[in-house]
C-alpha cells in the first residue's frame, strides 16, 4: 500500500463527544473497514491557519463509527501492518458502536487490537 501524499485527500467521519463530524480533505487512504490519515488535531489546526505543516504522524479510524483506534506512529510500515492484521475481524463490519460491542466476534476483535497495538505502537 502507498502512502499517501498531500493529494491524496479523503472525506472522513469522526467521533467527537459532541456528535460525529465528517471532515473533508484530510489526507490518507481508506482500506474499508478502516482509514489511515493524518492526526484530527492537527488537520483542524491547518484548516484554522494556526499551523503550516502535519507532524508526520499516522492514525487509525473506523470508517462507519469515525471511532479512533488509539494507534499513532510516524511510521507507515506500522499502520499498514496494523490494519492489515485487523481488517478482516468480522465485528468491524458492524456500523455502529453498539452493534460492534454486541457482535459474537467483538472479543477477538478486542485481543487482536490490543496484540496489534503492541507490536505498532512505538
Amino acid at each position: 500500500m502507498k502512502q499517501p501524499n498531500r493529494h491524496d485527500l479523503i472525506n472522513l467521519r469522526v467521533y467527537k463527544p459532541d456528535g460525529v463530524e465528517v471532515l473533508e480533505g484530510i489526507t490518507g487512504v481508506i482500506e474499508y473497514p478502516m482509514a489511515m490519515h493524518r492526526p484530527v488535531l492537527e488537520f483542524e489546526e491547518i484548516q484554522r491557519g494556526e499551523r503550516s505543516r502535519y507532524s508526520g504522524e499516522w492514525c487509525i479510524t473506523h470508517v462507519p463509527t469515525g471511532m479512533g483506534f488509539g494507534v499513532r506512529t510516524r511510521y507507515w510500515e506500522d499502520i499498514v501492518g496494523y490494519v492489515n492484521g485487523i481488517k478482516d475481524e468480522p465485528a468491524l463490519l458492524m456500523l455502529t458502536d453498539k452493534t460492534m460491542t454486541g457482535h459474537p466476534c467483538y472479543r477477538q476483535l478486542a485481543d487482536k487490537h490490543y496484540e496489534l497495538r503492541k507490536r505498532y505502537s512505538r
